[in-house]
């Protein structure tokens, strides 16, 4: 569909747009390597999977977005914004996963009545066209499809962005099918489409009204592309084998079921002649087509020894090479136990993997900052707050590096020997406000003097 969609862009849809000259700025190479990376996030390669695209895409973005704490103050307009932008941070961790994915996503804010609602654009579903010095794209065309009936509505978006201005152009068309993009429509002919305009240019911003997430990573498939990479781009062959070996094993686990062969002779006809028996009866029981089994002996169990262990460790040892080429900490995937590992090299490899989720929050950040500017904006063009200025800030979790039980405890620790506040501890991990966590310290404190003060956070 990828495919389909970019050659609409590149014979029609820029032509319709009045941007004849406008080039994209993704390759043949890289619409490939996008469009399998969505086929294997899609688990549709076929056969038995492990699915283990979606489970690398998705603790990726658990690791980014996690008791992650993003605020936006400033007063009236920094809380409209914020109140803007909540339905879209609450499903945060769900557009981090496609864009880890698929190398990269797309933040597109639109108004909507009184209101700012955000799009965030799946990597197969636009086009870039410009990038500017800095690697920020400043020009793509957006796809749009809704189906109705037998009727297949398209809306492609374009953003120009030079020198201060923006130009947004949307075309819509109608067809019967998807090979081909049909007749041009106007927009008021789709109802979710009807308050869209034609064309649009909005002036003196100095960054385009749509951000770009892009997965950090070194493109080593096409170097000089600015678009990012899968978090598994360097793993597909190792997740390739990974399947294969999961489906040996379960051919194993199936093969080695017991079974007894039993001869053709031992077995009831049925009313028609014909040898028959029930699914249950058939999972134990073979029909041998001899008249007899060797000896005369009517009946011979199948039970050959299983060879599970072995095909447990092969698809171990690649599950491993799989968490390294994705930097991913060994374990992840992996069995824990079965990883040699001295204490040293297991602690480089949580410092690999959190090097990687840091990267990607730094990148998460910039596109925030450019999506939280669009959406301010948005707000002052169209009047829909009141004037002010705003601050966003951003808190991540690291415990890539250190889980949560090992932290607690570390801060019990500095809390007991006076290198922070104990009330602080009871904010932290006991979900207290600062005055109920204080007013806790003072009660311990009171009820016994000399007395070790382990009660302060409520622990045993």
């Amino acid at each position: 569909m990828f495919s389909k969609m970019l050659n609409w862009v590149k014979s029609t849809i820029l032509k319709l747009l009045g941007q004849e000259s406008t080039e994209l700025t993704i390759s043949p190479k890289m619409e490939n390597l996008i469009d399998l990376w969505a086929r294997l996030y899609e688990g549709t390669e076929g056969g038995e999977s492990l699915k283990l695209p979606v489970s690398i895409a998705s603790e990726f973005a658990r690791l980014v977005v996690v008791e992650s704490e993003i605020s936006i103050t400033g007063g009236s307009r920094a809380d409209w914004m914020e109140k803007q932008l909540s339905p879209f941070l609450q499903k945060l961790q769900e557009y981090v996963e496609y864009a880890c994915a698929m190398g990269g996503e797309v933040f597109k804010p639109y108004v909507s009545g009184d209101s700012i609602i955000v799009d965030a654009v799946q990597a197969d579903s636009f086009f870039p066209t410009a990038f500017d010095t800095s690697g920020r794209m400043t020009g793509a065309v957006f796809v749009e499809q809704i189906v109705r009936g037998n009727c297949i509505y398209t809306r492609a978006e374009s953003h120009e962005f030079m020198k201060g201005r923006e130009v947004i152009r949307n075309k819509a068309f109608s067809s019967t099918t998807n090979a081909a993009l049909g007749k041009e429509i106007d927009l008021t002919t789709v109802p979710e489409w009807a308050e869209i305009a034609p064309e649009i240019a909005i002036s003196e911003i100095d960054r385009p009204l749509f951000a770009y997430f892009r997965i950090p990573l070194a493109n080593n498939r096409e170097r000089h592309s600015p678009l990012g990479v899968s978090v598994f781009a360097n793993a597909v062959q190792s997740i390739r084998d990974a399947d294969e070996q999961y489906k040996r094993l379960l051919w194993e686990y199936d093969g080695g079921q017991l079974a007894i062969d039993v001869a053709a002779s031992a077995i009831r006809k049925a009313p028609d002649g014909s040898l028959s028996m029930d699914k249950r009866e058939q999972r134990l029981y073979r029909r041998n087509l001899e008249t007899g089994i060797a000896s005369g002996d009517f009946y011979h169990a199948f039970a050959p020894s299983l060879r599970d262990s072995s095909y447990i460790a092969g698809l171990d040892s690649i599950l491993k090479k799989v968490e390294f080429q994705c930097n991913l900490a060994f374990g992840t995937f992996s069995d824990p136990a079965s990883v040699e590992k001295t204490a040293t090299e297991m602690k480089i490899s949580k410092q690999r993997s959190f090097s990687a989720v840091s990267s990607i929050q730094y990148s998460l950040e910039n596109a925030l900052d450019d999506l939280v500017y669009a959406v301010d904006k948005l707000a002052s063009l169209y009047q829909l707050a009141p004037p002010g200025t705003y601050k966003t800030s951003y808190q991540w979790h690291d415990s890539v590096l250190q889980d949560e039980e090992t932290q607690r405890v570390l801060d019990r620790e500095d809390a007991i020997s006076g290198f922070i506040p104990k009330w602080q501890y009871n904010t932290k991990w006991r979900a207290m406000t600062e005055a109920e966590a204080k007013a806790a310290v003072q009660e311990a404190s009171s009820e016994g003097s000399g007395i070790t003060p382990l009660t302060f956070g409520g622990d045993a």
